[in-house]
């Protein structure tokens, strides 16, 4: 049977092992949340000119259908 004072170090371990992955794994997620942020601008002007290249796609099929039908 394990004494007092082995039971204390055996949990103590665990605990600072655990808080240490703890302490790791919120590194990652604020790094991880740091490079999805940075994707947010690039994102938000890819729809905008796929918004643009889709009007212009729709002008130009409108364009050619005026032009096929005459």
């Amino acid at each position: 049977m394990a004494t007092p004072q082995e039971l204390y170090d055996e949990t103590k371990t665990r605990l600072d092992l655990n808080i240490a992955k703890a302490e790791m794994l919120q590194k990652e997620i604020d790094k991880k949340v740091q490079e999805k942020n940075q994707l947010i601008q690039p994102i938000i002007e890819d729809q905008g000119a796929l918004k643009q290249l889709e009007k212009l796609f729709d002008f130009a099929s409108q364009t050619a259908e005026i032009i096929e039908s005459n």
